[in-house]
């Protein structure tokens, strides 16, 4: 039993050391560059601060390749500079701070190209300096390593030697006398910066750019959405083609079973019209036609009663049968209501016939409208477009749009390897197991 306990024993304190040896180490470089008047880099230093937490011993080694003449500035740890590598040991009771600096002779990520205007010409610096009139300074930056950075431009001069000619490039910031003037730039590929000044004694300002590697604000939610839409366009143009199928059928329906109005039809109103008043004439006829005879059987009376021949007794006989039947006939009412029926007949074609028409000339614009949806047209003065050309130009916009959805697929591809970049980017040197953090200074000094 307390053989067992002692083995428990050393076995915690042998987990507590191996705790105690756990370290987190991270490792910030700061990369100040100081340029020439053109934008070439003069010379390139390095302030390396390398934090270690934990307890313990430690020792770290980073790559040195690219490093000269390092100098150490923290008590308590010490150094070791090789050709390809240094190394840092010491211990560490929570947190260590380890400072050093050292020459960098490694090509920058990025390359500045400053070219000046002196009234609007293009000239070096001893043609300007303490000159009066316009500068403008131009500045050309552009990435050497596929990797994106963000760039903060900031000088400030007194105002008195100085006037901004561009304040609405920039954020300006004035303090007493003193103006501070900061730009940003995101240099994909490449960016530039244009900084113009007046003075009555021209000079060139401090100006430093501030580079850290990261990615650029982008919202790529705004991506999913131009996806959405794309498939969402696909079954706009499949609602587009069902409907001009329903609306060709439509039409052609109306086009096979075309309503006609026979000829024959046409002129029935006018036809009936016609016997109508013919009626009414041989009704008004047969009315008189009685007077008329009458006339007619009084002058064969009065010669048949004067003669004694038997021809005109014959004709009295024959002329009194027809007085008699011509009095007890009634054709002339007859005709009349034959006329009658013949108005009405005229009067109900006449409806039939309005309503037809109307009927014909709703179906003629139900059938223009319809063509007009199909393939566009004016509605009230409005020219809109049909469904044919809707569906050919979203077609275009498809086709536009899917280009752009693989350009923003490459796009966010690149951004992908970019973040994997800058998850382990160091620019000195790379401590095995370290988090990683670079920032970049470049400055251009006062010339004046």
């Amino acid at each position: 039993m307390k053989r067992a306990f002692i083995i428990g024993v050393i076995f915690l304190l042998l987990i507590g050391l191996s705790l105690g040896n756990s370290l987190k180490i991270k490792n910030d470089e700061t990369v100040y560059v100081l340029l020439d008047y053109d934008g070439k880099a003069k010379k390139v230093d390095l302030v390396n601060w390398i934090e270690v937490q934990g307890q313990g011993g430690f020792e770290i080694v980073k790559d040195a390749r690219y490093i000269k003449n390092p100098d150490l500035y923290s008590e308590d740890v010490k150094m070791d500079f090789t050709k390809d590598k240094i190394r840092f040991y010491g211990n560490v009771k929570e947190v260590k701070n380890i400072y050093y600096k050292a020459e960098v002779n490694r090509k920058l990520p990025l390359e500045f190209k400053f070219t000046y205007k002196y009234n609007g010409k293009v000239a070096s610096p001893k043609e300007f300096l303490g000159k009066s009139g316009n500068l403008d300074i131009e500045i050309y930056i552009k990435p050497i390593e596929d990797l994106p950075f963000r760039i903060v431009m900031s000088t400030e001069f007194p105002s008195d030697d100085l006037i901004l000619r561009n304040p609405e490039d920039f954020m300006v910031m004035v303090l007493g006398k003193t103006v501070r003037v900061t730009g940003f730039t995101y240099p994909i590929p490449d960016g530039k910066i244009i900084l113009s000044l007046k003075s009555n004694k021209l000079k060139v300002p401090d100006i430093t750019f501030t580079a850290l590697p990261s990615l650029p604000p982008l919202d790529l939610s705004t991506g999913e959405k131009l996806k959405e839409f794309y498939n969402g366009l696909e079954g706009f143009l499949m609602l587009n083609q069902a409907h001009q199928k329903i609306l060709k059928g439509i039409l052609e329906s109306l086009e096979k079973n075309t309503l006609s109005i026979p000829q024959e039809f046409l002129t029935l109103p006018f036809t009936l019209m016609s016997y109508q008043n013919k009626a009414y004439f041989i009704s008004d006829s047969l009315k008189t036609y009685p007077k008329s005879f009458n006339n007619l059987y009084e002058f064969i009376k009065s010669k048949a009663e004067g003669s004694k021949e038997e021809d005109w007794k014959k004709a009295l006989s024959l002329a009194e049968e027809v007085k008699k039947e011509i009095e007890e006939n009634n054709m002339s009412d007859d005709v009349k209501k034959i006329g009658d029926f013949l108005a009405d007949l005229n009067f109900q074609s006449k409806k039939a016939m309005d309503l037809l028409s109307a009927s014909l000339e709703g179906l003629q614009k139900m059938e223009e409208l319809l063509n007009t949806i199909l393939y566009g047209g004016e509605i009230e003065g409005k020219k809109l477009p049909g469904l044919v050309d809707v569906e050919k130009n979203m077609k275009k916009s498809k086709d536009t749009l899917k280009s752009n959805l693989m350009e923003l697929e490459k796009g966010e591809k690149k951004l992908k390897e970019w973040e994997n970049k800058l998850k382990d980017y160091n620019f000195a040197g790379r401590i095995e197991g370290a988090k990683s953090i670079v920032r970049f200074y470049f400055k251009l000094k006062e010339m004046k």
